[in-house]
């Protein structure tokens, strides 16, 4: 009998443990080669999606340094603040691409009246897309990206890990995890209510304008939480996946609500105050459309307002399935 005991100790010590630097070498990784694989059609700019997609991988990078932070040794080039410049010239571009796109949704059967004001709109986007894809192809070839590439491809032929990335990963990963989702938990965005006295539509609008940057500040956090949970899917039951759908659907719909608020900006900035006297019918759309978003977000936001429904959550968070079945 003591023998079998000893062969099995012998077994589970033999056992590969994994830690934490076990799925952040790869995320950085493949973060890594996608915005280079990008760099071509970037420069190119014949398909607007590679800005998206650049964008996209340059914000999960960062978003895996803000978490990592603590457990990486990476150089200056590749840290958080490096990596928003460039993904902040990203930005500009694809918030005015997403904004075409917008348009092309929002002017079918407006009046004569109104197409003529969003033309001069539309005419004023174009150029100052051209403008802005200028920067992007020059920011590509500048020195500071150039040391960002190089200080990333260094770290992954030389990484280097404080101890606690070498810690098993079910042991520490609820620590990595709860955190993130308690600061989700306890942002305003979450309990950012309408005022129940006014219609729905103006509701929505009054509190986009008073709680705008709140809502947008919530959008990230949201955005935070979803690209780190990602990263942990085979770890979890199949309920994990459950809750991170919902992330995602909050993701998406915050993510249309900021597209309105960025376009009501840009259509002030080209026709002033009077902006909505002068796109009735689009205003009263972009409107109705936040007002669906919103609609789609109320029941989500009311469960996580729920006591029950976060400590769910993070009871789930702290049952790691591996470190269960192991």
């Amino acid at each position: 009998m003591n023998q079998n005991l000893t062969l099995f100790e012998s077994d589970f010590a033999n056992k590969p443990v994994t830690t934490l630097a076990d799925y952040i070498y790869p995320a950085i990784q493949k973060q890594y080669v996608t915005i280079l694989t990008l760099e071509a059609d970037v420069l190119a700019d014949d398909d607007v999606d590679a800005v998206h997609q650049m964008r996209v991988s340059l914000r999960r990078l960062r978003s895996q340094i803000q978490a990592f932070g603590s457990i990486l040794d990476i150089p200056k080039v590749m840290g958080d603040k490096s990596i928003g410049k460039i993904a902040k010239v990203l930005g500009k571009v694809r918030d005015l691409d997403v904004l075409h796109d917008t348009f092309k949704t929002y002017r079918i059967d407006l009046p004569d009246a109104e197409k003529i004001y969003l033309e001069k709109v539309t005419s004023t986007l174009i150029k100052r897309r051209r403008k802005e894809i200028a920067k992007v192809k020059l920011m590509l070839n500048e020195r500071d990206y150039q040391y960002f590439k190089l200080g990333v491809n260094n770290w992954l032929n030389n990484h280097q890990y404080l101890p606690t990335a070498q810690v098993e990963i079910g042991s520490i990963l609820p620590d990595l995890l709860l955190p993130v989702v308690g600061q989700l938990f306890l942002h305003p965005g979450l309990w950012s209510n309408l005022d129940s006295s006014l219609d729905q539509k103006l509701a929505v609008s009054q509190l986009l304008i008073s709680h705008g940057d709140i809502l947008h500040n919530f959008r990230k956090q949201v955005k935070a939480t979803r690209y780190l949970l990602e990263m942990f899917v085979d770890r979890y039951p199949p309920r994990y996946l459950d809750y991170l759908r919902e992330i995602k659907q909050v993701h998406q719909l915050f993510g249309n609500i900021q597209d309105n608020m960025v376009l009501d900006k840009f259509i002030h900035k080209v026709l002033g105050k009077q902006a909505p006297t002068k796109l009735p019918t689009l205003y009263d759309r972009i409107a109705q459309n936040n007002q669906l978003n919103w609609q789609a977000w109320q029941p989500i936001q009311y469960r996580y307002q729920q006591s029950a429904t976060r400590q769910e959550f993070q009871l789930l968070l702290i049952q790691d399935l591996n470190l269960v079945e192991s």
